[in-house]
């Protein structure tokens, strides 16, 4: 027996947004690539998925309707100087798309051989083809993350000379770098290590990353918002991130904020709301106590703010896709079971407006593909939050 890693699977809901019992319409099979594609992203309209075919760590296009596959496959090569012999190396180039919109039009990153990543564009039908986006001279890497429904937009960050990392958007095709403004220590509370812009709005209205605070380590929530054609630095975490700092080897709190760790998952296609993974707060000194991480989400529009809260245990809640209402999709792990070791993690789904959260297993009790599942996750849900997209690893024979 083997495990077939990640396949796609595709989720169909009420257009009345889960009001009757959604059903499954996948698995969905690319040609030829029946268990190694990872959807990473999916566009609006359903026809495009974007991500990775695992057999090579290679970018691919999938288009759903006509099962086509464009994949990135193109090799490398790179001068070795190896106790004092010389030799050319080659390796094929590796990387994924993260986002794709309408058009087919996705973007991502390419590894080279000397193991500096490069923000890339392609086309769903370019049969194989690619640009490379506008990269400053010296950066240590580069990598496209989002992107507008109109395309005019593209997400992403880059490390410096320094490794320190920089939030970045292009325009005009991909051809104008510019560098979003770094959030200062007043703005967030803490003391700024770097920041990275990793999802964009459909709109192109709000960016969503994160800043890193120096003190800690610790990745936090941060929005730019489209202003006069101008992108602004607004902080969504000064009221709910508790940052702590050390003096004179001793632990500093300077606040009663209720979360130690306040970090961005997804931004919803209208700009208005992000999922995030919050911890609270906790002594750093007493090892007894592990808090777990919880899902919740924020309007970053009217602050209306919501953790989902679970009574049993459980590892970790993550939402990984948020609709323009608020509902979310995302993963859900259970406790690992340390004599069997088998631990139950499942796709999840939590609906605008209420408090608890539905496992996809529960939703599709009697569904034989379901059941199958030995773990799955939902990671996209459209702005209607009519359609979902998830993975799923699934138990079946070898192939001779």
């Amino acid at each position: 027996m083997k495990k077939n890693f990640l396949l796609i699977v595709a989720m169909l809901f009420s257009a009345s947004v889960f009001a009757q019992t959604p059903f499954v319409v996948g698995p969905i099979v690319a040609n030829g690539h029946d268990a190694m594609l990872l959807g990473e992203a999916m566009s609006q309209n359903r026809l495009y998925v974007g991500g990775v075919d695992q057999s090579d760590m290679i970018p691919m296009i999938w288009n759903t309707e006509t099962g086509e596959v464009m994949e990135i496959v193109e090799r490398d090569s790179i001068f070795v100087e190896w106790d004092e012999e010389s030799y050319w190396e080659y390796t094929m180039k590796t990387g994924s798309f993260h986002a794709v919109n309408n058009a087919g039009v996705a973007v991502g990153s390419l590894t080279s051989a000397d193991y500096v990543s490069h923000p890339i564009m392609a086309r769903a039908d370019g049969q194989g083809d690619y640009t490379i986006l506008y990269e400053t001279e010296g950066n240590a890497g580069c990598e496209a993350s989002g992107i507008t429904e109109d395309g005019s937009t593209i997400v992403g960050f880059y490390f410096d000379e320094s490794w320190v990392t920089h939030a970045c958007v292009w325009t005009n095709g991909g051809t104008t770098l510019t560098t979003l403004p770094t959030p200062t220590s007043a703005e967030m509370g803490f003391e700024v290590d770097y920041a990275s812009a990793r999802w964009i709005s459909s709109d192109g209205s709000t960016i969503l990353g994160y800043a890193q605070d120096a003190n800690t380590g610790t990745w936090v929530a941060l929005t730019w918002r489209l202003q006069d054609g101008q992108y602004v630095v607004e902080p969504i975490a000064s009221e709910y991130y508790q940052t702590r700092y050390y003096e004179n080897d001793s632990l500093v709190i300077p606040g009663e904020n209720p979360y130690y760790e306040f970090q961005p998952e997804a931004v919803s296609a209208n700009g208005e709301w992000v999922s995030l993974m919050v911890v609270e707060t906790y002594d750093l000194n007493d090892f007894s106590i592990f808090p777990t991480p919880k899902a919740a989400r924020l309007n970053v529009l009217t602050g209306a703010f919501e953790v989902l809260d679970i009574e049993e245990e459980y590892e970790s809640v993550e939402m990984f896709g948020i609709a323009d209402n608020g509902t979310c999709v995302g993963r859900y792990t259970g406790v690992m079971d340390f004599d069997t070791w088998e631990q139950d993690v499942d796709a999840v789904v939590w609906k605008a407006g209420e408090s608890s959260m539905q496992k996809l297993s529960d939703i599709y009790p009697d569904n034989p593909y379901v059941a199958a599942m030995s773990m799955s996750a939902f990671n996209f849900i459209t702005a209607d939050g009519a359609y979902a997209m998830g993975i799923s690893i699934t138990e079946s024979s070898e192939q001779t």
